[in-house]
């Protein structure tokens, strides 16, 4: 049997531009996506916003953020959404410009993008779910990026797939496609990665493989067992395998994309911001 494992690679140079001038205000903290990517921002130099929403249960309160990496620090007061006149009596008040990174809950999709509309804030969304043609159709002539997911070098790796299945399709008709997926026990669902990743092997493959199909592995004794080390058991991982077999089993290729923590995916958005703002007033929705 010939095995073989397909590694990607890229390079992606982000130019910041010469004057900074956002505050970034980063909504959906405490929450641990929210926190990493302001962690992320400080990391890379760029300023909080002094105020930002958070859950319409959270009681409001002053929040440290700290990048353990640099030491770099800021306080943030966080606002409940559900406090329309302390947002708008903080937006009213602050001199200077925001930017936004919304990391809330599918729920607040479509709220927080109107939010932003209105107040003409550009954002960068990785919260998921919502309504998302209306989501598009809200963002129209508006700066925001909009992605299910903010890992590049993930998105990179999903754009180099869709790129072979449009240029050759059925180059493995035949091939039976395996997906096996590793998560934190509180994902209950397919990820959406393995979900476009999918879409591509099967036009590369020919095949009708399902969602349903996949292999979902929430336990810790399963996740142990495909390699997922143990601290990052409930801290956040996402571990995928997708295989390729010849149908007389001699030849298998294999894509494997492995992530412990959430850094990738702060790193991404702090990027998309930067690169967000070098595109101010374009007036575009962008996607990773």
């Amino acid at each position: 049997m010939i095995s073989l494992l397909l590694v990607i690679t890229f390079m992606f140079v982000v130019l910041l531009p010469s004057s900074f001038a956002y505050n970034v205000m980063v909504n959906g903290m405490p929450g641990p996506m929210a926190v990493a990517s302001a962690e992320a921002c400080l990391r890379k130099g760029l300023s909080l916003s002094p105020f930002a929403m958070t859950g319409p249960n959270v009681p409001a309160q002053a929040y440290t953020v700290t990048d353990p990496d640099t030491g770099n620090s800021a306080v943030v007061n966080l606002i409940p959404s559900s406090d329309a006149s302390a947002l708008s009596s903080s937006l009213g008040s602050f001199d200077g410009d925001l930017l936004a990174i919304d990391y809330t809950h599918p729920s607040a999709v479509n709220s927080n993008a109107e939010f932003y509309v209105s107040n003409s804030i550009p954002f960068v969304m990785g919260t998921t779910g919502g309504d998302r043609e209306a989501l598009s159709a809200t963002v129209v002539g508006h700066d925001c990026v909009v992605a299910p997911n903010m890992g590049k070098q993930i998105v990179a790796m999903q754009y180099a797939l869709s790129t072979l299945a449009a240029k050759f399709p059925n180059a493995f008709e035949g091939y039976k496609l395996t997906v096996v997926e590793s998560h934190q026990k509180t994902k209950a669902d397919t990820s959406g990665t393995a979900k476009a990743v999918i879409s591509n092997l099967n036009a590369l493959s020919g095949s009708d493989f399902r969602e349903s199909d996949v292999k979902l592995l929430r336990s810790d004794a399963e996740s142990l067992a495909f390699g997922v080390p143990a601290p990052h058991l409930d801290s956040g991982h996402a571990f995928h395998t997708y295989t390729l077999t010849s149908p007389d089993g001699t030849v298998t290729f294999e894509l494997k994309h492995n992530v412990c923590g959430r850094r990738v995916y702060a790193d991404g958005t702090a990027d998309a911001v930067r690169f967000l703002a070098g595109k101010r007033g374009v007036g575009r929705c962008w996607s990773m």
